[in-house]
């Protein structure tokens, strides 16, 4: 008869020592890896919130800009009309605008969220109960 070899008790605890040591070695790896992800990820939102700054400040210049140039023909007008007059004109003017778009925002809003029939939602919920006993 052969006699086979068999483990023992130490080479048992050999091998399971060998594995959770290759476990905690990929453990440690993949904690360091995410955290070396989690790093880059902020350094990149601190880049990103810096050209949002710079952005904002841009449009706050163009926006002054903008308006400055509104302004030449209100100063063009108060040479042939009064003051009140201009200022009646542009306050037509901009509520008749405001007027418009937010007719047209609240139709597209409207059409977006169309109204839900509760009782069709209710009913609906009944039959699915139903269904599942």
């Amino acid at each position: 008869m052969s006699e086979t070899a068999r483990p023992t008790q130490t080479d048992g605890t050999a091998t399971g020592d060998f594995l959770a040591q290759k476990v905690r070695d990929l453990g440690d790896r993949v904690s360091d890896e995410v955290e070396q992800l989690s790093t880059e990820a902020r350094e990149r939102a601190a880049e990103g919130i810096e050209g949002v700054k710079l952005l904002a400040g841009a449009g706050a210049a163009g926006l002054v800009g903008a308006i400055a140039l509104a302004t030449l023909p209100i100063i063009a007008l108060r040479r042939v009309l009064p003051g009140w007059a201009i200022a009646v004109g542009v306050a037509g003017i901009a509520g008749g605008a405001t007027a418009v778009l937010a007719r047209r925002g609240l139709d597209e809003l409207g059409a977006a969220g169309a109204p839900v029939d509760a009782a069709r939602v209710t009913n609906a919920a009944r039959e699915a109960l139903r269904s599942m006993v």
